[in-house]
């Protein structure tokens, strides 16, 4: 060989080699931009316009520049070390690896957008995205054109982060503006201050028939209100936490036109930089961070290490709602308005790791008890104090999750913070869609929580009186907002039928040496609090606020006071409890919460021992529950009990049993099974803790007869006996014509026979991406109720089903009738399953009294269903 061949030889293969190198080094680029928009970017455009998840999680500009660094360096530099890994094996390994990670990069970025575009189920949303993450990843390979694309998206590497620092509110926490210094301020009558701020609370809860607070089942707060003022039209601000919090520490009313941090550095002038150069601050702030570091240095109970890794738990948990289906988000720890905690269930199951987590979660099901420690740590820190103190907690209750009993037993739900019968959804708070006892075991849980907060006024009375404190201070409890339990609504936003749930708050203003109750109804907001203080202080606010002094009567009184995102509220929208009535009929009033049961179907079987009961047996008959072992072996003297107790009948097809429970012999529940989430004839009951004994508690669930002594036991499915699941419900048409449903146990109902007394209308049929959606409304008018459940039919078989619960305020109207509000429906039917008959499908209605009627499409909206079907091509 000479010298030249060898020299050429030599070219041949080092070029290749560096042209190697630098397609990896350009590989490694396009990492970290596809990262940059599946990961980074997505996060980075939630949390930018929700800094309270990094005020709520105590984040340092530290953390939160750390936090930037994994997002849009660290994940993609875990990638790029997987495949230098996976180089020193070979490149083509390499290169495999990173179609594999190009693939799923390209997945995740299309997830997002692929639920708003496709309208159909998970299993359709997922394959659409897997189907363009495919296309996507087999064009990078081939196409030098989309890798150079792909290429000019990487400096989205530093804008994205840049974006995020430097233009979205976060930005303020990042590079925080220097405090303002207030003036000196004079303060003639520096009493002790104890102002506790709650979180959803509904006042009408603590009221007996009178509208009086009553003193049996929530005597602390009764106590209160019997040495206080108590303010009965006290009106939030607005209904998100952050904000109405920090108009009550400051005086200033929410604006629309300005995003404010919850922060000292955009609130400078609040309660805590006006008194704390005068006094000791005791202060707990979960969600907001008014008051500087200089001045509060709040105890750091969980430790640092727990606290990171609550902070990217909830951090991961964001994304996975992000980019998960609607169903599968359902499985998901819901998200809330604290932005904190909902991680936790990945802490407790061990995806993360779980140094420090064990004596921070609860026994036995680990969930969180920051709010529990909250509260036990600032009764600690109150004192006796020669020098004037401030207490201040904002404590997230009553809010979900609900899991605190009046007994100061934590019980678990499987549902975690969403109670049965609420669905997520748009705006604040979704909206109650289950029937009404699915709402009535969610409030009886809401009640146990308020018994809990009763429960907590009475340790800290303890506690200031202990320390000298109770009858010099001044004394302050209110709310953020309210919440709302009624069907068809939303539980926060404010909607027409539930302003007084949500606008009304408790307010209760405790003189020193108060010792008389008074009640006013003066209408006064959350922003009087801070004039309130400086009223009493004597001590004049340096800058103007909005508030007035709720004591000052020689400002005339208020007409209308400002809540955000709704405008004007008049004083006489908020005067009396519109749903106090509803509260006594179903939980009555001066009834110890250790016991309350509230009423349903046969409520005279509460409290009869079964001994005295005619109880039959189904051979058919069986119910579900996941939890029953739970009750095998209770420990009285632990932290847990298992109160929440649900399950779901099988084995008929009739609707709506009347349902009895029973808890060591004696029926201490009536409710009503029904639809909710998929599972026929469910139902769900809290037992009050007083029926618990310690060790083995047994429990029954009976079907209720016609008479109401007469029961028939329902025994516990064993996991793993079931040999099939319940079937569809099939339409059969006979010889005659004549149509009928036909049930998995042979029941027959037939279709028209209820036509003149059925009614409603199909309002509309209108295509949202790859589903069907029918509007419409179904009422029974002979008995005066929405019809119950809305079916589709294809060739004779069930293809989708909805059960009514919109609110239809026009029905109401064109009937005169309120029992119709909830005789509304929605129901979204997949394209592909009308596939093999499109020129077959049947929306039947069925109301409660089994009566059946087919709803007629219109020619109009018949031609729309057959033309859709035929223009995308499903049509035979």
């Amino acid at each position: 060989m000479t010298i030249k061949d060898h020299q050429s030889k030599t070219t041949s293969s080092d070029e290749p080699y560096m042209t190697g190198k630098r397609v990896v080094f350009i590989d490694f680029l396009h990492l970290f931009a596809l990262v940059g928009f599946a990961v980074a970017q997505p996060l980075y455009d939630l949390l930018g316009q929700n800094p309270e998840f990094f005020v709520s999680h105590k984040a340092s500009p530290g953390l939160i520049i750390g936090m930037v660094f994994v997002l849009s360096i660290g994940v993609a530099l875990g990638l790029v070390l997987l495949e230098l890994a996976a180089w020193l094996v070979g490149e083509r390994v390499r290169r495999s690896m990173h179609w594999v990670f190009v693939f799923g990069l390209a997945v995740l970025t299309v997830l997002p957008p692929a639920q708003r575009v496709v309208h159909g189920t998970d299993l359709l949303i997922v394959g659409f995205a897997l189907l363009i993450g495919f296309f996507f990843s087999v064009l990078y390979v081939r196409w030098q054109t989309v890798r150079l694309f792909v290429t000019v998206l990487s400096p989205a590497v530093l804008a994205f982060p840049l974006w995020f620092l430097l233009f979205t509110p976060v930005g303020r926490l990042v590079m925080p503006d220097a405090i303002e210094a207030q003036a000196d301020i004079e303060i003639n009558n520096p009493v002790p201050v104890v102002l506790i701020v709650l979180d959803e609370f509904n006042i009408t809860a603590l009221l007996d028939a009178e509208g009086r607070i009553d003193p049996v089942r929530f005597p602390n707060f009764a106590a209160l209100a019997s040495q206080s003022q108590w303010f009965t039209n006290a009106a939030a601000t607005y209904v998100e936490t952050a904000v109405a919090v920090s108009a009550i520490l400051t005086g200033r009313k929410p604006r629309a036109d300005v995003r404010l941090n919850p922060t000292a550095t955009d609130h400078p002038q609040n309660l805590f930089t006006i008194l704390g150069d005068h006094y000791r601050l005791n202060v707990f702030e979960p969600v907001t961070r008014l008051c500087p570091p200089e001045l509060c240095k709040e105890e750091d109970e969980a430790g640092a290490s727990f606290r990171y890794q609550s902070f990217f738990a909830d951090l991961v948990v964001i994304f996975l709602h992000i980019i998960s289906p609607p169903k599968l988000g359902k499985h998901l720890p819901p998200l809330h308005a604290q932005w904190t905690g909902f991680g936790g269930e990945l802490l407790k199951k061990g995806i993360l790791t779980q140094t420090e987590v064990g004596s921070h979660l609860d026994a036995p099901a680990g969930g969180n008890t920051s709010r529990d420690m909250r509260l036990t740590s600032f009764l600690s820190h109150i004192k006796d104090s020669s020098n004037p103190v401030l207490h201040f907690l904002h404590v997230v209750l009553p809010h979900t999750k609900y899991e605190y009993l009046v007994s100061g037993h934590q019980y678990v739900s499987k549902s975690g913070h969403i109670p049965a019968g609420w669905i997520d959804g748009p705006g604040w708070g979704g909206r109650w869609i289950g029937k009404e006892p699915l709402i009535l075991t969610a409030y009886h849980q809401y009640l146990q929580q308020i018994g809990y907060v009763d429960r907590f006024l009475g340790k800290l009375r303890r506690s200031l009186e202990s320390a000298h404190l109770y009858d010099k201070a001044l004394i302050i409890v209110t709310a953020d907002h309210g919440v709302s339990f009624q069907r068809g609504l939303s539980m926060r936003e404010v909607q027409k039928g539930n302003e007084s749930d949500i606008l009304k708050v408790p307010m209760f203003v405790k003189l020193p040496g108060q010792r008389e109750g008074t009640v006013s109804e003066r209408l006064v907001s959350g922003i009087d609090v801070l004039p309130t203080i400086a009223d009493v202080l004597g001590l004049k606010i340096p800058k103007a606020i909005d508030g007035f002094s709720m004591l000052d009567h020689e400002i005339p009184p208020r007409d209308e006071v400002d809540f955000l995102g709704v405008g004007k509220i008049k004083a006489q929208d908020l005067k009396g409890f519109p749903r106090l009535k509803w509260q006594v009929e179903h939980f009555g009033e001066h009834t110890s919460l250790d016991r309350l049961v509230p009423k349903g179907p046969a409520s005279s079987l509460i409290g009869q021992d079964l001994a005295e009961l005619v109880i039959g047996h189904s051979p058919s008959l069986q119910y579900i529950n996941e939890n029953l072992n739970q009750l095998h072996q209770v420990n009285l003297e632990g932290g847990y009990l298992p109160a929440l107790f649900s399950g779901q009948i099988i084995g008929t097809s009739r609707r709506n049993l009347p349902i009895a429970v029973s808890l060591n012999g004696r029926i201490l529940a009536t409710t009503e099974a029904s639809l909710w989430d998929g599972k026929r004839n469910y139902f769900s009951v809290l037992f009050p803790p007083s029926a618990f004994q310690q060790g083995e508690n047994k429990v029954s669930v009976f079907l209720i007869g016609e008479k109401e002594t007469e029961l028939t036991h329902v025994p516990l499915l064993i996991p793993g006996t079931l040999s099939h699941e319940p079937s569809m419900i099939n339409l059969h048409q006979e010889a005659s014509g004549q149509v009928k449903l036909v049930y998995s146990d042979e029941r027959e109902i037939l279709v028209d026979v209820g036509k003149k007394y059925l009614t409603g209308n199909l309002d509309r049929v209108t295509l949202s991406g790859e589903a069907l959606v029918v509007e419409g409304w179904a009422a029974d008018l002979e008995k005066n109720q929405p019809a119950e459940e809305v079916f589709i039919f294809a060739g004779g078989k069930q293809v989708s089903s909805v059960e009514l619960g919109i609110s239809r305020q026009d029905v109401v109207e064109a009937h005169q009738q309120k029992a119709l509000l909830h005789s509304g429906f929605s129901i979204k039917i997949p394209l592909k399953v009308l596939k093999p008959y499109p020129r077959e499908i049947k929306l039947i209605v069925v109301s409660l009294s089994d009566r059946a009627w087919e709803f007629s499409f219109s020619p109009k909206q018949t031609d729309f269903i057959r033309s859709t079907l035929e223009k995308d091509g499903l049509s035979q």
